[in-house]
């Protein structure tokens, strides 16, 4: 496909490390270095809720320069929730995602109201600037594949061994 039929084109490619440390535990590394744990389990984020504060984290950055260019804010809450769907074969996926950003300022100098330019800051975020938001409401191709080394004995190599785990991966 050419750029006339496509106008996007590749800016950047972006990318992050993880690296399993414990039963449902992981340790992702960002590019820069920065290091988070998440999981699932007693003081760990799991990765839904990662998604949703990436999903918060975007929108905010996004909008934070020209907000506080009109005024700092005294506070800049962000809720977001989402619908967790269930299909008949068990899987599930987030539909109806909402952001609730609850800005509060002490003072306001600019003429235009605070709550048409917070929401005009939203809208434009949204609609150019978050990746995150457009990359959900696109709908992204994603694709997984692995690399597996065995390096003692492996029950594959035994033509008679009949293990199935069809029950596949847990849900998330």
């Amino acid at each position: 496909m050419d750029e006339t039929t496509n106008p996007e084109h590749v800016a950047e490619q972006r990318g992050v490390n993880v690296t399993r440390t414990g039963f449902e535990r992981y340790t992702v590394t960002t590019k820069a270095g920065v290091e988070l744990e998440f999981g699932r389990g007693e003081g760990l984020v799991d990765p839904v809720d990662m998604m949703l504060a990436g999903l918060a984290g975007c929108m905010a950055v996004s909008i934070d320069k020209p907000l506080t260019r009109a005024a700092e804010p005294e506070r800049f809450d962000i809720s977001v929730v989402a619908d967790k769907l269930k299909d008949e074969s068990m899987a599930t996926r987030l539909q109806n995602l909402r952001l609730d950003f609850d800005v509060a300022f002490a003072d306001w100098t600019r003429k235009q109201d605070p709550q048409a330019f917070v929401e005009k800051l939203l809208h434009v975020a949204h609609d150019t600037h978050c990746t995150v938001s457009r990359t959900i409401e696109a709908g992204a191709h994603v694709e997984a594949g692995a690399t597996v080394e065995v390096t003692g004995t492996s029950a594959a190599d035994d033509v008679s061994g009949t293990d199935d785990d069809s029950a596949g991966p847990g849900t998330r």
